[in-house]
């Protein structure tokens, strides 16, 4: 996964109207990327990934207006969860919930099921 794949991906996605790099840095070693992406019916998915050789760290954070929806992430808090470090939080819930990792096409697909939209993408953006 490259930060030039994430972006792949957002762009391609009918959900996705606009995306905004906000920073990217890609190093021979390693990449980050902070991105806002406008999405249909007033969402908006802040992307936050940075990737190494031994490491990743996400942050997918959706929301509507000025409250959150949701958040996945892999911060390393929460350690009694099973699925730790990945989780979930939910706009109405004081802790996350498990969650298993995902990747910027995994949050796509289930910000369509919260949309009620189909989701496509071009396969050039899916290799």
């Amino acid at each position: 996964m490259t930060v030039s794949h994430i972006l792949a991906v957002l762009s391609s996605s009918d959900l996705v109207i606009d995306v905004e790099v906000i920073e990217m840095n890609v190093e021979p070693k390693t990449q980050s990327l902070r991105a806002k992406a406008t999405l249909k019916k007033g969402y908006v998915l802040y992307v936050n990934e940075g990737i190494g050789e031994n490491y990743r760290r996400y942050s997918y954070h959706l929301q509507k207006g000025d409250k959150m929806t949701r958040r996945w992430d892999n911060a390393p808090h929460w350690r009694d969860i099973r699925t730790f470090p990945f989780h979930l939080h939910l706009q109405d819930k004081d802790e996350p919930v498990e969650c298993e990792e995902v990747f910027v096409r995994d949050v796509l697909l289930k910000i369509t099921d919260i949309l009620g939209e189909r989701y496509r993408e071009s396969t050039e953006a899916s290799k």
